[in-house]
């Protein structure tokens, strides 16, 4: 019989060995981890024939919603030994992973799904968009000007462009400087480079990009301006040299490369996890009534004030499950449109028009992904 569990320390090697199997890391990477990503009390395994046979993880960030900061865990890293899939493990962990973070305080646990419909069943909806640049670019003659390839030494003066990137949008995460040093170095172990926009002596973008045998990829690129996102993609063409490329943005980027394909897509998910503490430190003072369901979070369920507050004696203005509201509340899509989509019910209609003027939607983006 399968035990599933929070994880201890002593199962570290364990558990790389499973995430070896199932992901193929380098060494390199797996070192780094689980010397700094790892954390056994935000990670859940099960346990079948005497060996561990499932994972799914998730250590500790901030994240901006609505331009507050919230308490957040990244989810990240779920795998099943192969010769044990098809049993069920993942739903079962992701509910005790969900309200242990619960437990410790966290109120949203953004990740970013290969596949969406996997988790539709768990209550996580799409919460961000990215836009992708893909194909083989025509190759610049000349490496843009104020391009560097960036050292690690260079890192502390790239996180003022990162803060003021990071407050435009909703459902990014909200990294110190520790934080923002610590992502180069998830990259960097697996071989990741970055380039720096740098013109009379003021940094105005950076990006983080692999660049192999088979093509580029760019997994963040930050700018304080359209003609800076423009010469770090242009710089990024130049370096794949006519292979096939990949370059992440937020969705409102302009930035096009000649001989290329852009398409903005549905990306990351939110998964709802203390939604009462969530409304507490977004919507504060508001007292408009909503009744929530959740199967996964069990503090998810009643009724409660938009300030988090639980309502017992007022029939709800709205009714929806936790990760529709959680759509909502990252600003990625209206009360109306719940309504219209058949994913809300609304009692009171003057309560919808109230929350959808005084909580417009957002652009949400988040360039975190594991």
């Amino acid at each position: 019989m399968a035990v599933q569990r929070l994880c201890t320390i002593e199962d570290k090697p364990f558990l790389r060995a499973l995430w070896q199997r199932c992901f193929g890391d380098t060494d390199s990477f797996l070192d780094y981890y689980y010397d700094n990503r790892f954390y056994p009390e935000y990670t859940v395994c099960t346990i079948e024939d005497d060996k561990l046979v499932n994972a799914m993880y998730s250590f500790p960030v901030n994240m901006y919603i609505r331009g507050n900061i919230v308490p957040a865990a990244m989810l990240a890293g779920f795998c099943t030994d192969p010769d044990y899939r098809g049993r069920g493990y993942m739903s079962t962990a992701f509910e005790i992973l969900i309200n242990n973070l619960a437990d410790s305080g966290i109120t949203v646990g953004p990740h970013t799904p290969v596949k969406h419909d996997n988790y539709i069943r768990q209550g996580n909806y799409t919460a961000t968009e990215t836009k992708f640049i893909t194909g083989i670019a025509d190759k610049p003659k000349i490496m843009p000007s104020y391009i560097n390839f960036g050292r690690m030494s260079e890192i502390g003066k790239l996180y003022s462009v990162y803060t003021r990137f990071s407050e435009k949008y909703s459902g990014i995460l909200a990294r110190s400087l520790s934080d923002f040093k610590m992502k180069f170095m998830d990259l960097i172990s697996d071989g990741g480079e970055f380039i720096i926009f740098e013109k009379y002596g003021i940094v105005g973008g950076y990006a983080l990009y692999f660049n192999g045998v088979d093509g580029l990829s760019a997994v963040e690129v930050v700018y304080d301006n359209e003609e800076t996102a423009l010469n770090l993609v242009n710089a990024l063409a130049f370096i794949a040299d006519c292979k096939p490329l990949k370059i992440k943005l937020p969705p409102d980027s302009a930035a096009n490369l000649a001989g290329c394909e852009e398409k903005t897509i549905p990306h990351g998910v939110a998964a709802a996890v203390d939604i009462p503490k969530l409304m507490r430190m977004v919507f504060k003072e508001d007292n408009i009534v909503i009744e929530l369901k959740d199967h996964v979070c069990k503090l998810n369920n009643g009724t409660f004030r938009m300030n988090g507050e639980k309502e017992e004696n007022k029939n709800p203005d709205l009714e929806m499950d936790a990760g529709h509201f959680m759509q909502f509340a990252e600003g990625y899509k209206a009360i109306e449109e719940l309504l219209e989509e058949g994913n809300a019910v609304v009692n009171n209609k003057t309560a919808v028009e109230y929350l959808d003027k005084k909580y417009p939607k957002c652009i949400c983006y988040i360039c975190d992904e594991y």
